[in-house]
């Protein structure tokens, strides 16, 4: 990977709930760098601060202390109104645990994955309809679920439309945010492979999860968040074969799906080569 501007870098980051006496700390001085076309998962355990991190990201939650930059902008300096912009622009998205928390109920499927456009307002109705159905079809669904309401589909089939519409801005950095853990294992699987052939050298993806299994087969690296602290950042082989933090060997002997990542890392290196190619 050559030498550039990280696409995120997050600085000396520290996260606080409440004020005063009842004020905790739930982010201790975290720093994270996420280079362009990478794949990184954070992994830790329910309550050890990974959607605390993605949320101040976003700017969904303030930061008291470091700073975190996207592609070279500061975002811990925005203000309101530029934050709206920045929102707007497409370039950040996020992917939810739960789909029904980011689709509106009352939007079809078009409509949801439209709307993202529809906000920027650049393109015409007809490019608009086209995107759609190219990301729908990037997603493996078809056109028949265009016309059909959040409550009319599966619940992977929801997954793969709240991808497609975090996609279809072509953002710089893609945060999901345990995309699988509500899935049944059939769906999962098939999610994991979707997001291991999304992966490429436009978009770099942040998968948050509790479970390494999950995230091994498809991630670059491995960021490891314990107790709100980065205890182990390394590459994926090195965390699953040489972990050096108690925890990461906690996270390591207690992942069994473990197996077949490496051969599952080394078809997602092949699938970037042929869109590097192409």
């Amino acid at each position: 990977m050559t030498a550039q501007t990280p696409i995120l870098s997050i600085h000396d980051l520290q996260v606080s709930y409440g004020r005063g006496s009842r004020e905790k700390q739930v982010i201790f001085d975290a720093s994270l760098e996420i280079a362009t076309g990478e794949v990184i998962g954070l992994i830790g355990e329910t309550g050890s601060g990974k959607s605390t991190l993605a949320r101040t990201v976003l700017g969904l939650v303030k930061a008291s202390g470091g700073r975190v930059e996207f592609d070279g902008t500061d975002l811990s300096r925005l203000k309101p109104a530029q934050w709206r912009e920045f929102r707007r622009s497409g370039v950040l998205q996020y992917v939810f645990q739960d789909p029904q928390r980011s689709l509106d109920p009352e939007f079809t499927v078009e409509q949801s994955i439209a709307e993202p456009l529809v906000t920027q307002g650049r393109l015409s109705s007809a490019e608009i309809a086209a995107k759609v159905r190219e990301y729908l079809a990037r997603v493996h669904l078809d056109e028949s679920l265009l016309s059909r309401l959040p409550g009319q589909i599966s619940g992977g089939q929801r997954q793969r439309v709240a991808i497609a519409r975090a996609l279809v801005s072509e953002p710089k950095l893609l945060i999901l945010d345990e995309p699988v853990s509500a899935l049944d294992s059939a769906n999962r699987v098939q999610i994991l492979e979707l997001l291991q052939s999304l992966a490429g050298p436009s978009v770099s993806l942040l998968f948050i999860s509790h479970d390494l299994g999950s995230v091994a087969g498809i991630t670059d690296r491995v960021v490891v968040l314990y107790r709100g602290r980065i205890v182990e950042v390394n590459s994926t082989d090195a965390i699953i074969n040489a972990p050096h933090h108690a925890y990461t060997r906690l996270l390591v002997g207690s992942a069994p799906t473990l197996t077949g990542a490496a051969s599952a890392r080394a078809t997602r290196e092949e699938l970037r080569a042929k869109i590097a190619a192409d």
